[in-house]
């Protein structure tokens, strides 16, 4: 296993819109879709010295991904930025920094996998622990795909139709 607890995380705080809680407190609503059906796009992104490396351009994928599942009532960058801020300064954070940008769908005002019962906009967490990098910094093999996908203008039904 590559990736190792660290004590440092024990008390760690994380944040679920606007609300700061402790690791062992739950956060997220089981009518969350999240919760629901897995709904949801992530980030994750390593402070060094004070910065995160890469925020700009990590927000906007995140901010297409987002866009890409129709998620209504996105967080403004200032406002995860912001988020974020007020995470690491609750664990005292500055340097060897995992953070994990979770964007749910959001609240449902009742359980099911129709997207049209969000109603209350995204919901933001934000996870930030103590934790090395899992790969070294000689860098990674990278294997491409030849097997292009389908252009959006390409259906994919067939025709049925019989003489």
């Amino acid at each position: 296993m590559l990736q190792r607890y660290d004590a440092r995380n024990a008390d760690l705080r994380y944040w679920v819109n606007g609300v700061l809680r402790h690791r062992d407190e739950p956060g997220i609503s089981p009518f969350d879709s999240v919760v629901q059906g897995g709904d949801a796009v992530w980030e994750g992104l390593r402070l060094y010295h004070g910065r995160i490396f890469a925020l700009d351009a990590h927000l906007a994928r995140l901010r297409r991904s987002a866009a890409a599942l129709g998620f209504a009532a996105v967080p403004s960058d200032a406002d995860i930025t912001a988020a974020i801020t007020e995470t690491l300064r609750a664990n005292d954070m500055s340097d060897g920094v995992h953070l994990r940008l979770t964007l749910t769908r959001g609240v449902k005002i009742t359980s099911g996998m129709d997207p049209r019962l969000n109603q209350a906009g995204c919901t933001l967490i934000v996870l930030a622990e103590h934790k090395a990098p899992v790969y070294d910094t000689t860098g990674l093999k990278l294997a491409t795909s030849s097997v292009r996908r389908p252009a959006r203008t390409c259906s994919t039904r067939r025709s049925t139709t019989t003489t």
